[in-house]
């Protein structure tokens, strides 16, 4: 047994990595979750991430040895896991788009009362506990509650385990309907992956190990490698279902943005006076929002200049594609018979911004053929290579 306690303590160089590396970043969601007005699912992966960082912190060694009695009993007993798992079922209640928000708040307040009261159980037993109040080494301590001779140090592994489940359960429910490929769809089918692997990780260490006195199915040696590579998959899986959608999110929001710039920045020159002034802390997606409803105006401004009527009762093209071409022809001053204000609407079954983007490809294509980038301002442009 000693032999596994001596093993734990390579964690520790790793546990002070995570920290300082990490420190950073949760400093700066602090300070955005501060500073900016923001939604419940980003509040919630907000405190999710300090709240790890915290216990990461506790862990450490050198901060073991100062914590108190009862502080370092009720860490070991389940704190942790309880605060990280009610965090994650506020963010199940807060991402739900079919719920009012009279009813998330009724959910966050049970969410809450149902994460105190097990912090208190959790507590009244921990406190109990010879073995959790000894204040000894967090390794060994970790090998004393698998023994299982505590049965107040169990009970607690046990209510905190089973909490945990039943958040994970309720995650898993809710990322595997919700999963699909969209960035957030792809999020939550991860989640619900990491939620199954969670569910080992908690029943096995956090149950069955300790009701059987640290015996298993497959030995010591192997239970311990199906706890450890399980929780680990979990938090890998956790991790990449938080950062997936945004990064995502960022990614097609500056492609988007490199899209629509060309048109943009056009339009902008014409009408100089058209675009207010950008908020240094606006997001990506919102600026990509933005610039497209810029686009719109611009549009609009050029056909008023132009004397572009409203309707001439041409056909207009059925095909997207050969829609936006005849747009950007009339953008750059070639004369297209028929062409009316109609033709500047989205079409049928296409949404306003991703015809804007259909347009300003059109157009960037246009000008990536120019020798000479074309004007906006109505005379036809013969500068083809």
């Amino acid at each position: 047994m000693s032999a596994s306690v001596s093993d734990w303590g390579g964690l520790e160089a790793l546990r002070v990595s995570i920290l300082a590396g990490s420190l950073p970043i949760v400093i700066f969601r602090l300070w955005r979750a501060i500073r900016y007005p923001t939604s419940v699912p980003v509040l919630v992966v907000t405190a999710l991430g300090t709240f790890a960082w915290i216990w990461i912190l506790v862990f450490a060694s050198w901060v073991w040895a100062a914590l108190p009695p009862l502080v370092r009993a009720v860490s070991m007993g389940g704190w942790p896991a309880i605060s990280v798992a009610a965090c994650l079922q506020v963010f199940v209640v807060g991402i739900r788009n079919d719920a009012s928000p009279s009813r998330v708040r009724r959910s966050i307040q049970v969410t809450s009362m149902v994460a105190i009261l097990a912090l208190v159980v959790n507590t009244v037993l921990a406190s109990r506990s010879p073995v959790l109040m000894s204040g000894g080494d967090v390794y060994a301590l970790i090998e004393d509650l698998y023994a299982g001779s505590d049965t107040a140090a169990v009970a607690a592994s046990v209510v905190s385990s089973v909490y945990v489940i039943f958040v994970i359960i309720q995650l898993a429910w809710f990322g595997s309907r919700h999963a699909d490929r969209t960035p957030i769809g792809v999020g939550l089918g991860l989640m619900a992956a990491a939620s199954i692997c969670q569910f080992i990780a908690s029943f096995y260490g956090g149950i069955w190990r300790p009701l059987t006195r640290g015996g298993g199915v497959l030995g010591v040696t192997h239970d311990l490698w199906v706890q450890t590579v399980a929780g680990c998959l979990a938090v890998v899986l956790m991790f990449m279902g938080f950062v997936w959608p945004p990064m995502t999110l960022y990614m097609q929001a500056r492609r988007d943005l490199r899209r629509l710039w060309p048109l943009h920045n056009s339009l902008g020159n014409v009408f100089p006076g058209l675009f207010p002034p950008q908020h240094p802390q606006i997001r990506l997606s919102d600026l990509v929002f933005e610039s497209t409803t810029h686009i719109q105006d611009g549009l609009t401004l050029l056909a008023q200049t132009r004397g572009l009527p409203l309707s001439t009762g041409a056909e207009i093209p059925s095909d997207k594609a050969e829609r936006a071409d005849s747009v950007t022809d009339w953008l750059i001053g070639q004369e297209v018979p028929g062409f009316s204000a109609e033709w500047l609407h989205a079409p049928v079954g296409m949404d306003d911004e991703t015809w804007v983007l259909a347009i300003a490809d059109a157009y960037r294509e246009r000008q990536d053929g120019l020798e000479a980038p074309a004007s906006l301002s109505g005379m036809p442009s013969t500068l083809r290579k």
